[in-house]
């Protein structure tokens, strides 16, 4: 079950982010002020970030490699900072964009979480 809700939401969110920057690009951008503008390029950026980096981890866990890379020798310890300094704040920052973009990129948060917490083992 964990591997399906993986893979799902490992697919779900760049097409959500895509298409949510497609529509905010050609629909609203040029009737927000910046400052919204801003928050959302901030987090759609946030959320291609994060999902970039738990990608990357899956990746290399699948091949039986250890994923250090730029967090170090302690990975577990910035994987569980990273998702709380950053995800928590990209949600707030999506509400900046109106529309269909807003449920987009509100979507792809959810599936982030869910994408994080399929690797939570308790």
């Amino acid at each position: 079950m964990r591997f399906i809700v993986a893979a799902v939401s490992c697919a779900a969110i760049p097409i959500l982010l895509i298409f949510a920057h497609v529509r905010w690009r050609r629909e609203i951008r040029r009737e927000l002020p910046s400052w919204r503008n801003g928050a959302a390029v901030a987090a759609m950026f946030i959320v291609f970030a994060l999902w970039l980096i738990r990608t990357a981890r899956w990746v290399f866990l699948s091949m039986n490699r250890d994923f250090t890379g730029f967090l170090g020798a302690d990975w577990r310890e910035m994987e569980t900072f990273l998702p709380a300094f950053y995800a928590y704040p990209a949600l707030p920052l999506a509400f900046a964009l109106k529309g269909i973009p807003r449920l987009l990129m509100i979507a792809a948060w959810f599936f982030l979480a869910f994408f994080y917490r399929a690797f939570w083992y308790t």
